[in-house]
């Protein structure tokens, strides 16, 4: 403005530059915001879990929904049990974390086994449709007894006030049970 002088032309132009770059600022601040809460995303907080299930509502057939509640009641109360978990022993809580996303792969098995199921025709298809999604459920199952046995366990120990087991055979019990659900999604 000092080489130019004072004109209307050069003010309104560097407003507008001025702007711009702040615009793009606060963009590139947002857009870094919403990337970091995204890969932050804290699973053992419930509104965030249910978040990822919600998301998978839209893809439920009509006839299948039922059936969904039921799997998301028993994802709610997996939930529940590993943020319990997480609060009586904080050191699991990288496991709990990894346990509840193997969780949330295990429901997207399921939701895919539950719109095949609706789509297919032959009898035979029908019927692997039917057992892939028996097994996702059964794993779901299992998940979710497991989960509440350690936290039974921890409760149990707490009680007595001595350490019966350690962290680390808990740990190694989370470990089993992520690689048992991982084995599930891949189908052995």
């Amino acid at each position: 403005m000092g080489w130019l002088g004072i004109r209307l032309i050069v003010v309104v132009s560097g407003a507008v530059i001025v702007g711009v770059a702040i615009a793009a600022w606060y963009t590139q601040l947002r857009s870094q915001a919403t990337a970091h809460s995204a890969h932050s995303a804290n699973l053992l907080q419930a509104d965030v879990f249910l978040s990822h299930i919600s998301f998978l509502t839209n893809r439920i057939p009509d006839a299948a929904q039922l059936q969904w509640q039921s799997v998301q009641q028993q994802a709610q109360a997996i939930q529940q049990i590993a943020a319990q978990i997480a609060q009586q022993e904080s050191t699991l809580i990288p496991d709990l974390l990894e346990t509840l996303h193997t969780v949330l792969d295990l429901i997207d098995q399921l939701v895919q086994a539950l719109q095949v199921t609706q789509q297919v025709q032959t009898p035979r298809y029908r019927e692997l449709a039917q057992h892939q999604l028996k097994t996702s459920l059964s794993r779901l199952q299992q998940t979710h007894d497991q989960l509440q046995e350690l936290r039974d366990q921890i409760a149990f120990e707490t009680l007595e006030r001595r350490s019966l087991t350690s962290p680390d055979i808990i740990s190694t019990r989370l470990q089993t049970l992520i690689y048992e659900n991982e084995k599930g999604i891949l189908g052995d």
